[in-house]
């Protein structure tokens, strides 16, 4: 096969241009674009991009061991398609196809040193480079596109979400590590946004500031598509192993918008050594080749890796009773709107499991296996839930609680105390629980408050000083 390499264009103005006029000609000839290591134009080993590269129907950019580095105070992705954020991706008669962004030897996305735009800021600012808010600096950007395969990429310093992803269809993600150095906020991996379907995430590493891969289908400012519903479904995330500060794999829905279909398995916390070692703390939390950078905004107003935490709040949350209008009626997600979810061994070194609020039904939980500083194998915060199904969730030999733990809660992560299963203002029908244990360090099976009624069996009591059930309106059935 005959590829376009940029280096024939190194006439043009910048690496972009270059960049972008192989692309153009690739589309024209149907060969595919090679960007090597090796910049002619500079004489660099990096392409510094001013702009995003835009992609069109059937384009395929083969990464060769090269590295793609936004400029800086560039406000753009690196790699976009031609009608992504624009009015023309409203209609489906302009739909995308067949994107591939294949990654050979040491494949490299950086975003360089952050341009200080970010949700917060990008909201109350009227400058025209706001325009899209911080979605701007999502590192790769698809919207109306159809049979894509983005696959063996490292995605160094994001300076937002790595990959965003908005009516999206047949999509293969694979083979990507993501390092954070936690020098901006709401740096997630990978988030498939309204009405993206039929995906396949997996074998996801490394380090992300805030959610490694989430599914979150709300109401967003990009053009929705005529003639595609908005809801997020048949999705496979498996092989998530990554060390972060909120949650390894995150589902939400509101506004309607529905979220079903979905396999999560083998989910890992990403850990150098066994945290709950007595020598644990002589071995220095690293973040493996991140390059030092300044924050993006000053003051630091987000939890990142400096405080030496080693452990992120959850691996896999499902709902939040928050991120809608709590004024509008209907805002937020009603039993119903999230179903088929199935969760499949989850190892993690997390405050909490599994965490599930506002709605969930018809779903279940097998193989949830807490290490290190871990407190609570399955939380439930208020909301209404209906058939479900958990086996096997415990916690390992030395598990440990940290010292915040034990101590009560308030608000929307509140307990009373740390538990295997927690309840918090919780309306549950149809619970069932098989092969659950409690914390070796101490504590009940179940605990909390609620309306709650459930069934279990195999349950596992290790200190005789505690209880089966601790707490109000939890009802264990016959």
């Amino acid at each position: 096969m005959s590829y376009i390499d940029p280096n024939q264009y190194a006439h043009m103005g910048d690496d972009a241009q270059m960049i972008q006029s192989a692309v153009d000609a690739a589309q024209l000839s149907g060969q595919c674009v090679c960007i090597p290591r090796l910049n002619a134009r500079t004489g660099r080993d990096v392409w510094v991009l001013p702009s995003a590269v835009k992609l069109h129907t059937g384009s395929t950019v083969i990464l060769d061991s090269c590295r793609l580095r936004l400029a800086d105070g560039a406000f753009d992705s690196i790699f976009k398609n031609d009608l992504a954020g624009t009015t023309e991706a409203e209609l489906l008669r302009r739909r995308q196809y067949d994107i591939r962004i294949i990654g050979r030897g040491c494949a490299l996305l950086d975003g360089g040193r952050h341009n200080g735009l970010t949700e917060r800021n990008g909201k109350s600012s009227s400058a025209p480079r706001y325009e899209f808010d911080a979605l701007v600096n999502t590192l790769i950007h698809l919207h109306n596109a159809e049979r894509i395969v983005i696959e063996n990429l490292r995605v160094e310093n994001p300076r937002y979400w790595g990959m965003t992803f908005h009516y999206c269809s047949y999509g293969r993600i694979s083979n990507i590590q993501f390092m954070s150095s936690g020098a901006c906020p709401n740096a997630d991996g990978i988030d498939l946004r309204l009405g993206c379907c039929d995906f396949i995430i997996e074998n996801i590493t490394g380090y992300t500031q805030d959610d490694s891969v989430a599914l979150t289908c709300l109401n967003d400012s990009v053009a929705r598509v005529q003639g595609l519903d908005s809801d997020i479904h048949g999705v496979v995330i498996r092989n998530v192993a990554t060390c972060t500060r909120c949650a390894n794999v995150r589902l939400l829905n509101h506004y309607g918008h529905k979220l079903y279909n979905v396999v999560v398995q083998n989910v890992q916390s990403s850990v150098e050594t066994d945290p709950a070692s007595p020598d644990a703390d002589a071995f220095p939390l690293r973040l493996p080749d991140s390059e030092p950078l300044p924050p993006a905004v000053e003051p630091v107003y987000w939890t990142d890796f400096s405080n030496g935490a080693r452990r992120a709040h959850v691996a896999v949350k499902i709902g939040e009773n928050a991120y809608f209008a709590s004024d509008r009626d209907g805002a937020g997600a009603r039993l119903g709107d999230t179903f088929n979810i199935r969760v499949q061994n989850v190892q993690a070194c997390s405050q909490v499991g599994v965490n599930i609020a506002r709605t969930l039904c018809d779903s279940s939980f097998e193989g949830i296996q807490m290490f290190g500083k871990s407190a609570i194998g399955v939380y439930f915060g208020e909301g209404e839930f209906d058939t479900l199904r958990f086996s096997d969730v415990g916690f390992a030999h030395n598990a440990l609680y940290s010292a915040s733990d034990r101590k009560p809660r308030e608000g929307a992560y509140g307990y009373q105390e740390p538990a295997a299963v927690v309840f918090n203002g919780s309306r549950a029908r149809g619970l069932s629980f098989r092969g659950i244990s409690s914390h070796p360090s101490g504590g009940h099976v179940f605990a909390g408050h609620g309306d709650v009624r459930m069934r279990a069996a195999d349950t596992v009591l290790r200190d005789e000083r505690f209880r089966l059930i601790s707490g109000d309106g939890i009802i264990l059935e016959t």
